[in-house]
């Protein structure tokens, strides 16, 4: 199966309004994203702050997705056992905001789930899930 068929049974249901699967360390690009999408906008620069060891800076100054304002509501991305970050999007001109969680693949058996948990995030744009 293809990153991208991840992608699609991600929204398939239309629970999410925006998905993608990023990676981090070597390729710091979109491997697949949702067509249209913010994360498929996601830069190497944004990569780096997310994954990055300074984890205090973003929750003053927040942080930007595929150029979308962000703030940071919990971060265990780099916790052992946990992987995770919760983030909401910031309105801009009246907009609704949206939750974003953040996931990295922990270490897994299967060659599938070893390639993700080397190096790569998942990010999810919950549509029902308006603040």
């Amino acid at each position: 199966m293809s990153w991208q068929s991840y992608v699609d049974n991600l929204m398939a249901d239309g629970s999410c309004q925006d998905s993608a699967i990023v990676g981090y360390t070597d390729a710091k690009y979109v491997w697949a994203g949702h067509a249209g999408g913010t994360f498929n906008n996601i830069t190497s620069q944004e990569i780096d702050i997310l994954i990055g060891k300074d984890r205090e800076t973003f929750y003053t100054s927040g942080l930007t997705l595929g150029s979308k304002k962000c703030s940071v509501l919990r971060d265990s991305l780099l916790d052992d056992g946990d992987w995770t970050m919760d983030i909401r999007t910031k309105s801009q001109g009246g907009e609704p905001t949206y939750n974003v969680t953040v996931g990295r693949a922990g270490k897994g058996k299967s060659l599938v789930s070893e390639q993700l948990a080397s190096s790569s995030f998942v990010l999810l744009l919950s549509k029902n899930m308006q603040l």
